[in-house]
């Protein structure tokens, strides 16, 4: 593990964010859709809770898990994949094997989160909101993570380290490349 390039603060996540996109066939994952839609007797949250069950197991939310519980739950495809995108932590675009964020709440913002999210971009080689061409990282800059108090914070693969400043975007790409390390020894 490498030193720490800032304060820890408590992980935000359970870890999701480091599982690997899913390749599952369009028929078994509208049937997975349905085993999962088992867990809401009734509709009430019963359309979020399964973009999140999906997002969880998939890491995105493929088209075709979108047009199963578009069915299932009697609405909108398109209205569906809208609110699918209204959400920052859903994703309808596969991401990379490990997810880093960059809280730009209010208390994040003005402290730099842009600054940093921009620096680590750079280093990376992308913009913010992409994935690596090698599939393994994804940038993104999120609201509010709740951890003020130790602005600005970064989330890398759902544990949030705080009061990270521009010139340790270095350290948050080793933590995501430790991070990564460590879901691969996960699934041998």
């Amino acid at each position: 593990m490498p030193d720490a390039f800032a304060t820890p603060a408590a992980a935000v996540a359970d870890g999701a964010s480091t599982r690997p996109a899913a390749d599952v066939p369009g028929q078994m994952l509208s049937q997975r859709v349905e085993q999962l839609a088992r867990r809401y007797p009734d509709d009430v949250g019963r359309v979020i809770g399964l973009l999140n069950d999906v997002q969880d197991e998939c890491g995105y939310l493929p088209e075709e898990a979108l047009r199963a519980i578009a069915d299932l739950c009697d609405v909108p495809y398109e209205e569906l994949v809208a609110s699918a995108r209204f959400f920052k932590t859903l994703s309808t675009e596969p991401v990379g094997k490990v997810v880093i964020e960059v809280c730009d709440g209010t208390a994040c913002h003005t402290q730099g989160a842009v600054r940093l999210a921009q620096a680590i971009a750079d280093k990376l080689g992308i913009e913010v909101g992409q994935t690596t061409p090698d599939g393994l990282f994804t940038l993104r800059l999120v609201h509010c993570v709740g951890a003020c108090s130790v602005a600005p914070v970064a989330v890398v693969a759902g544990t949030a380290y705080g009061r990270v400043k521009t010139a340790n975007a270095d350290g948050v790409i080793e933590h995501a490349r430790v991070a990564l390390e460590e879901a691969g020894r996960c699934g041998e």
